[in-house]
């Protein structure tokens, strides 16, 4: 076997790979926990739906600006409750401490998830690095979404159903895995429990072992997911009546798989986006062993050897990504956060690849690896500064010298230690994300404030509120302004009722797209526009009477 000279670093990380990934993710996180507004859109709407839950008490049926909001189960709005009460966090910086909070389970469970399916430390660390290396995996954990913590849950359902179907005889791991089921689907929906059956069901598929599904502990599990969901349902239909069920089972769950209302996308829409998502890693296609690969002697003999248990937990993490895949690409709704839980096994395959294991040589040339890497690196820096003058809005991007700076030493980098193999290339990546970082987190993004968050709007409206205008908006996606304007807003989309409340009321503050605004043909003479703010992509005009 090739032998690679370990940095001293590396030895003392893989000591205890959790900890270790969990301090880089401390280092990458340590100045972010209030270091921009809540942008447009799930940020602002998810804060609304929290205080919304903690100051109106709507602890089983989630609201936003004042309605009933089928979209989200509870479970991630408790865990930002526990947040509030035992740390001191407050404001905005309660989400952004969940982020990262949610990031550490994330990573933990991946960590763990490599260590159960029989990969030594080394490929377990290393399996950390690369999420923390991964560009959309840093952006989400720095993004107020309930999707990491959601995906930690699939991952321990993994785990457990691994443990159950390996140690014949102990049940309590379908036990467990039916309940981190159950919890999955309380935090974000019915992926939750579909993602680790899905897995399990291919798994014994593969192996030939449909006969383990037979086993009694498993019809147990399925008791505790089912008594969990149950639980819940009749809570909400207590609280809430029967249009709200109706809403979640149909328009949520059975229309979104179907034929979505909301998000629907092309069949090839993950085969485009899917790449996007996993750079710098997606370059490893560059790396692989491209005769093995398209070898029909190679699959024949993986083939044969399935029924083996020496392979079981690279078969297992192999199939947990591409059933995943197929699944949503499967699906009406199509949205490029859920590929999130198919990150973990994607990253301990590609460690493996990368480090060997087993005994077994890498089958990624770390060299190709690090160069194409770093050609990346280095694009982005001689791309970044294009950036500005791209967006098309009145804005300046602050820090970008330092980002591209550092991306383009991070570049030269990897290509300094490129033949030293795979260690050393993953700790000069890793280095290089806890550093860029920090000036992106503390200047770059609070730049773009005013472009992707609605606090401006939102707090001229909290203004006009304060002294007795009437909140109104016409067409906008529902609860991006009440979190910041610090209450409800009358939201329609019918503009004969607009009008009405306008000739009735003689305070009103009205928030509507720019589009519509022009497009109003019977436009009342005694209202003026007082304010005007891009948001994302799009103008919205502040109106007053």
């Amino acid at each position: 076997m090739r032998y690679e000279k370990r940095p001293f670093i590396w030895d003392i990380m893989e000591a205890n790979p959790w900890l270790s990934v969990l301090f880089i993710l401390f280092l990458q996180s340590i100045f972010t926990m209030d270091y921009r507004s809540l942008w447009f859109s799930d940020e602002v709407r998810y804060a609304d739906v929290y205080y919304q839950m903690k100051d109106a008490g709507h602890w089983l049926v989630m609201y936003l600006n004042g309605v009933a909001y089928p979209d989200k189960p509870p479970v991630y709005f408790w865990f930002l409750s526990l947040i509030d009460t035992l740390t001191p966090a407050e404001g905005s910086s309660i989400f952004f401490l969940g982020s990262a909070l949610s990031a550490a389970f994330f990573l933990f469970s991946t960590v763990s998830f490599a260590r159960t399916l029989g990969c030594g430390r080394k490929t377990s660390l290393a399996a950390g690095l690369v999420l923390l290396s991964n560009i959309f995996f840093i952006g989400i954990a720095h993004y107020s979404r309930m999707d990491l913590l959601f995906g930690g849950f699939i991952l321990w359902a993994n785990i457990c159903l691994f443990k159950g179907f390996r140690d014949r005889e102990s049940g309590k791991h379908f036990l467990r895995a039916f309940g981190f089921m159950g919890i999955a689907t309380l935090t974000k929906g019915p992926l939750g429990l579909i993602f680790p059956l899905l897995t399990a069901a291919c798994f014994l598929i593969w192996k030939g072992k449909l006969k383990l599904l037979r086993d009694k502990n498993l019809l147990k599990g399925l008791g505790i997911l089912l008594a969990i969901l149950a639980a819940w349902v009749v809570g909400a239909l207590i609280v809430d009546g029967s249009s709200f069920i109706h809403n979640i089972f149909y328009k949520q769950i059975y229309q979104r798989a179907v034929s979505s209302f909301h998000h629907e996308e092309p069949f090839q829409y993950y085969l485009i986006a899917f790449p996007l998502a996993w750079l710098p890693w997606t370059l490893a296609i560059f790396a692989a062993p491209v005769k093995k690969i398209f070898s029909f002697k190679h699959w024949k003999a993986v083939t044969a050897d399935r029924k083996k248990n020496l392979n079981e937990g690279r078969d297992w993490a192999w199939i947990m990504f591409i059933s995943g895949f197929v699944l949503l690409t499967c699906l009406s709704i199509k949205v490029l956060i859920y590929i999130l839980p198919l990150f973990a096994p994607l990253a301990m395959l590609t460690a493996r690849g990368l480090l060997g294991e087993d005994g077994q040589e890498p089958v990624l040339n770390s060299k190709r690896l690090w160069t194409a890497i770093a050609g990346f690196y280095l694009l982005l820096a001689v791309g970044a500064p294009f950036a500005e003058v791209l967006i098309p809005f009145d804005i300046t991007l602050q820090g970008l010298s330092f980002t591209v700076l550092i991306m383009g030493l991070a570049g030269l980098a990897l290509l300094k230690v490129k033949e030293c193999g795979a260690y050393k290339g993953l700790l000069v990546m890793t280095a290089a994300m806890v550093i860029w970082l920090q000036p992106l987190a503390l200047q770059t993004l609070p730049s773009l404030d005013p472009l992707m968050s609605p606090r401006q709007t939102g707090e001229i409206i909290k203004e006009y509120v304060a002294e007795g205008s009437y909140p109104l908006a016409h067409k906008i996606y529902s609860g991006i302004f009440s979190y910041y304007a610090g209450t409800n807003i009358h939201e329609t989309s019918d503009l004969a009722e607009i009008e009405k409340i306008l000739a009735e009321k003689d305070n009103v503050i009205l928030v509507m797209q720019k589009k519509y605004y022009d497009r109003w043909e019977n436009r009342p003479e005694d209202i003026t526009v007082v304010h005007e703010q891009f948001i994302s992509d799009r103008p919205y005009l502040l109106i007053k009477k």
